[in-house]
């Protein structure tokens, strides 16, 4: 049998297109683009490719534009200027650290197929735009906006001002307090996945908030300090959302007491009193400075946390350190 050299192009376009998946958007229009007609059209055909630029490089700023408009995802850190109108088809957006400039091209640009926000902790110096962003986030600004995770605590102080969005289903979100959840639920009115973390006060009053009917999932963490958290501290962020069908806590505790877990509640009444839909129940403590070798004391937890809920829906109980 003769042999015969082979060559990338003799592949049919759907092992391409797998090939393809693994590089970086800039990567793959540096490698293949401009080879042939062919593989420009298949390029250009791709939905979801993602470009990562973690550093700033005025070469690689200034060829972008050729495969900007083909961008479904962005991931970009603070040492990286960009101008978001080549981005035409984004869906996704990550700012790892984001920079005045940064937050100024989301506020100017429309945008119209952005599906999900990242904004982690602004870097250096408080923005002007933060603001006019979060005006825009919380609204119908982004038309398709269901996903949205906002890390910059700043946020917190413009939230109570803002008018509302139908579109945010899914909601991630650093430190807040029951007044602040008050505002998101009524801001966020189909919110279906909430995730937060309770600013950590020593004491919380009872804030009524009106029941949130579409919430189903939640994650709530908190940093317990000083004494086993207790239902009266818990009971604002629970009693409204009724049909709640999965619920996860993260608890870290700093060198407390593993006796105090004995004869915890975990919520237990809470949970049967005011969520009558939860299917799904999972507790993450986390001990830090605390011994774990006991394994007679882990099993007295373990049953004592079974046993409060008793079946009534799927529980469990993660202890880590």
């Amino acid at each position: 049998m003769a042999n015969k050299s082979f060559q990338l192009e003799s592949l049919p376009n759907e092992i391409l297109v797998d090939i393809f998946e693994y590089f970086d958007a800039q990567d793959l229009f540096r490698a293949f683009y401009h080879l042939n007609h062919r593989l420009n059209n298949l390029l250009q055909s791709l939905h979801y490719l993602s470009l990562t630029l973690l550093k700033f490089d005025s070469n690689q700023m200034n060829n972008y534009q050729i495969f900007a408009p083909y961008i479904h995802t962005l991931k970009i850190d603070y040492a990286v200027n960009i101008d978001l109108q080549y981005f035409t088809n984004i869906h996704r957006i990550i700012l790892l650290s984001p920079t005045s400039n940064q937050l100024k091209q989301l506020v100017i640009n429309d945008l119209p197929y952005l599906e999900h926000l990242s904004i982690g902790y602004e870097h250096f110096l408080f923005s002007s735009y933060l603001s006019d962003l979060c005006e825009k986030i919380f609204s119908q600004n982004f038309p398709r906006l269901t996903s949205c995770y906002l890390f910059e605590p700043r946020i917190l102080e413009i939230i109570p001002d803002l008018t509302q969005s139908i579109s945010i289903r899914i909601l991630k979100m650093d430190n807040i307090d029951v007044f602040i959840y008050k505002d998101l639920l009524s801001l966020c009115p189909n919110l279906y996945f909430f995730e937060f973390t309770i600013l950590n006060q020593q004491e919380e009053e009872f804030c009524s908030i009106n029941p949130h009917l579409n919430l189903k999932r939640m994650i709530i963490k908190f940093q317990n300090l000083a004494q086993i958290y207790s239902d009266c501290r818990m009971i604002s962020y629970l009693t409204c959302v009724p049909c709640l069908e999965q619920l996860n806590i993260y608890e870290i505790n700093f060198d407390g007491n593993i006796k105090e877990y004995f004869d915890y509640k975990w919520f237990s009444s809470l949970i049967q009193n005011s969520l009558l839909f939860i299917r799904k129940f999972q507790y993450f403590l986390y001990l830090y400075g605390m011994k774990l070798n006991d394994q007679n004391m882990i099993d007295h937890i373990q049953k004592n946390f079974q046993y409060v809920h008793k079946n009534r829906y799927q529980s469990r109980l993660f202890l880590l350190k």
